[in-house]
């Protein structure tokens, strides 16, 4: 009876312990140093990063997303051809092949699953375009039938010569898709049929003149959505109309203060904390000043940003950030400096560097395993 009892309380506390960490996936560029997609732990409690181990090799993975069943992973892939890969999540958390499929475009720089499970979307930059491609019940890909090219021009002479779709989202009722373009200026929006991975077009809106739209998110109640753009150091608050799809601009937000140095500085990511009261924008100084920072941002009643403090990012080039489940933390991928420093989220939404962790040559991008 007495060993039962001490197996049992053994098996409790591990189950605590386990419950305690947070599983870390961190994409890399796949070369080098690199070798693809690395998994760790981050300790929930005091906000500590175990040592990253390779989950899986795979070549130019740019960014990557996990299914609602947390039972696949899907990454970009650039290597001989401009495709997209499917992985099995495996008991120990390392990943398995299960297959490739062609991105329909040149560079896809940017992936998402919708909220079911049954499609994923996939961005690629170079050709300015977009697909959904059909998810299987054993996680595999189809290949897409419905790829759209998006069209024109904007300002910047040598940024926007032509389309750059730099992401592609669901939104928060899965009835439609979010696109913004870098080259154009604009986010396209799309009808979305999920069953069939098949997108139509709704419409568009379109951030400022040279702006540069790259990543977005949504407030917590969807009513919101908020257009982080790369060029001009803004984030674009617009109101979503869930009947139709279509945003309408509300604010213009700067990501720096408006005395800062802005000269080769551009964004990178922008996050929403899982409370819908603080959001976060990662800045990059592309001219090695050492000026790269992230922005914490307070989300006021009517959805409009009030910026509250950018702080050293304690990397060079924070190509990617994520928070974690819990709302404590904050992570930042350091592209050129390989490394991935932790932030604490304080209760007002500021940050504070822990002095917490790891080293991983080109890290590109970060998802929880919620």
């Amino acid at each position: 009876m007495k060993t039962i009892l001490i197996t049992a309380l053994a098996g409790l506390l591990a189950g605590a312990l386990s419950a305690e960490t947070i599983k870390v996936y961190l994409g890399t560029q796949g070369r080098g140093e690199s070798k693809g997609i690395y998994l760790c732990e981050l300790d929930s409690k005091n906000g500590t990063l175990s040592e990253p181990k390779l989950a899986a090799e795979l070549s130019g993975c740019g960014f990557v997303a996990i299914h609602p069943n947390k039972k696949f992973l899907y990454s970009t892939a650039r290597g001989r051809e401009s495709s997209v890969a499917a992985f099995k999540i495996k008991d120990d958390h390392t990943l398995e092949p299960i297959n490739t499929q062609p991105s329909e475009g040149k560079s896809p720089c940017h992936v998402s699953v919708d909220a079911t499970g049954r499609c994923l979307l996939v961005a690629n930059y170079s050709s300015g375009s977009v697909a959904a491609l059909k998810i299987a019940d054993d996680g595999s890909l189809a290949r897409s039938n419905s790829a759209h090219q998006h069209k024109g021009s904007s300002v910047h002479e040598s940024r926007q010569k032509g389309p750059h779709a730099h992401s592609f989202y669901p939104g928060p009722d899965n009835k439609f898709a979010y696109s913004p373009d870098l080259g154009i200026d604009k986010v396209m929006i799309y009808k979305l049929d999920p069953a069939t991975a098949t997108l139509t077009k709704a419409g568009s809106a379109a951030s400022p003149a040279g702006a540069g739209p790259r990543h977005m998110k949504f407030g917590s109640d969807g009513k919101q959505a908020y257009v982080l753009n790369e060029l001009d150091l803004t984030v674009s608050v617009f109101d979503r109309d869930p009947g139709t799809g279509l945003l309408k601009e509300k604010q213009v937000a700067h990501a720096l203060a408006q005395d800062a140095d802005h000269d080769g500085m551009t964004c990178s990511e922008i996050r929403v904390h899982p409370s819908g009261l603080f959001l976060y924008t990662a800045n990059r100084d592309t001219k090695g000043k050492g000026r790269d920072s992230i922005s914490a941002f307070k989300i006021l009643p009517e959805g409009k940003l009030d910026r509250i403090q950018s702080v050293p990012a304690r990397v060079i080039i924070p190509r990617n950030i994520g928070v974690d489940p819990t709302g404590k933390w904050l992570l930042v991928a350091g592209q050129n400096s390989g490394n991935v420093p932790v932030f604490q989220i304080q209760k007002n939404g500021k940050l504070k560097f822990t002095g917490n962790e790891v080293k991983i040559a080109n890290a590109m991008c970060i998802e929880f395993l919620r």
